[in-house]
């Protein structure tokens, strides 16, 4: 009788995986970069060395060119490659590539796949109503940076500034999904601003499964939420008991004024007016609630990471800090100090220093989609197979010199001064936001935001990074984080 050892059938088990995995390239495919170990294929560089990895290969291969990482060949696009991708949205799918890392319909299984239906709630009536949101948002700014910041008389010392941040931004913006009744509650605004950094861990874990069977992954990661565990459940429960007596409270008020209600400027309302709005059934009020939360992951910490992110580039430069609050000076007066949209709109300083603060994101690829078609060829000539993920060379697009100079490397804040180029306006170099019909829809409010809390920020206190020098952002293989670094708040005299 044969007998096998474990360190055998381990051999075996590897030869096999191999063989399977081993890359197949079709005619006319963009060259695929050589690499010297088996199976694991370029996936170390992609995790440890991104930038000078990446960068070394579009030197060498071009534009458009394919790595081999967790068992998987992976196309990456930079220059007239990546425009094309927003171009030709019926070839490429965003959604897919996003639902690999993070199955989102399952952590959210009452809302199901509504992104047609995010994107118009998103555009009618977040950016769509700026005036009204503006408004709300100056309020609770201001109430959570008195709170969370306060006095300083004394100077006082802030660290992992994004934790502060983020929910400096979910307390407007919970006032804004859901009105002031409900955000009044602190436990609801929390989750609201948790959500996302509950959710996060899920979108960093390694997909090393995939060197299987991309499945495995998928079935590994969602495992858990089989034996009733889910990072969302416990947001949805605060959100559902808090939404319960608002939406109580509006019904009766609709029956008993008829004509005469006065309908609330909150989202919420705006869910409540859907022709499928059912309260008395349990699974429809979850259904919208996961519509609500869906919504809430994709605002809250994308427009709060902005917002750190300039905080901590405004901390680093005390010059600059000195300029913008001469702008800010000015406007606070002729306004008195109640900033409305046409004052955000004159702030053209800091719009392009937000505009060049996102532009030093410093994320060296990003905004993964899936090739849908049976095949597709770009303009160079290259053609990849259906089935085939790529994945965009962000960083180099937004350094480009033939875009943006040959100081595209540095930091000059006021780059897009006098230049037609708010932070907002979407264009072939400038892709923090996507690009063609699938550009952010609630950009015009998150940079408003963002813009309106740096202003406050700016005209009440001095501050500095604790470390006196320009904070780096940490690298988590291809993306970045905030830096955790502290950041020193002084009153102004």
């Amino acid at each position: 009788m044969i007998e096998v050892s474990l360190f055998q059938l381990f051999v075996i088990f590897i030869i096999i995986l191999y063989i399977i995995n081993r890359p197949r390239l079709g005619k006319n495919e963009p060259p695929l970069v050589p690499y010297t170990i088996p199976i694991l294929g370029h996936t170390y560089d992609y995790l440890f060395n991104t930038k000078t990895f990446i960068k070394k290969c579009k030197e060498q291969y071009g534009e458009c060119f394919s790595i081999y990482i967790f068992g998987d060949v992976v196309t990456i696009l930079s220059r007239d490659s990546l425009t094309e991708v927003f171009r030709n949205n019926n070839d490429f799918d965003m959604e897919l590539a996003a639902k690999e890392t993070l199955p989102l319909e399952r952590l959210l299984p009452y809302s199901g796949n509504n992104v047609p239906f995010h994107v118009k709630a998103t555009r009618d009536q977040i950016s769509g109503k700026l005036d009204i949101n503006i408004d709300i948002a100056q309020k609770y700014l201001l109430k959570g940076i008195d709170k969370l910041i306060g006095d300083c008389n004394e100077p006082k010392v802030v660290y992992n500034a994004w934790n502060m941040v983020n929910f400096l931004i979910a307390l407007p913006i919970a006032n804004i999904l859901v009105g002031e009744e409900a955000a009044s509650h602190e436990d609801l605004v929390k989750s609201l601003g948790d959500l996302a950094f509950d959710v996060g861990p899920l979108l960093v874990i390694p997909p090393i499964l995939f060197f299987i069977h991309k499945k495995l992954h998928e079935i590994v990661i969602t495992l858990p939420l089989k034996f009733g565990w889910n990072p969302v459940s416990r947001h949805r429960n605060v959100v559902m008991n808090r939404l319960r007596p608002v939406v109580e409270k509006r019904l009766k008020e609709r029956k008993e004024l008829g004509n005469y209600y006065k309908p609330y400027n909150d989202l919420w309302e705006y869910y409540m007016n859907l022709p499928n709005f059912d309260n008395t059934n349990p699974n429809n009020l979850h259904f919208h609630v996961d519509n609500l939360l869906a919504i809430t992951f994709a605002s809250i910490s994308t427009t709060s990471r902005a917002a750190v992110d300039a905080l901590y580039d405004l901390a680093g430069r005390p010059e600059l800090l000195n300029e913008l609050y001469e702008e800010a000076l000015i406007i606070d007066k002729e306004c008195n100090g109640l900033v409305t949209v046409p004052e955000i709109q004159k702030m053209v300083k800091l719009d392009s220093f937000v505009k060049e603060s996102l532009r030093h994101g410093d994320s060296i690829l990003g905004l993964p989609h899936y090739m849908i078609s049976k095949s597709y060829t770009f303009s160079n000539g290259f053609t990849i197979p259906e089935g085939r993920k790529i994945m965009l060379y962000s960083i180099d697009m937004l350094k480009a010199k033939e875009y943006f100079g040959d100081d595209a490397e540095e930091f000059k804040p006021f780059r897009f001064l006098n230049r037609n180029s708010p932070a907002t306006k979407v264009d072939r170099s400038y892709i923090v936001f996507g690009g063609g019909k699938h550009a952010c829809p609630g950009r015009f409010f998150a940079v408003s935001e963002t813009k309106l809390f740096l202003h406050k920020i700016i005209m009440k206190y001095k501050v500095s990074t604790e470390s006196g020098k320009i904070e780096d952002k940490v690298f988590v293989g291809p993306f970045t984080s905030p830096s955790e670094g502290g950041l020193v708040f002084e009153n102004r005299k």
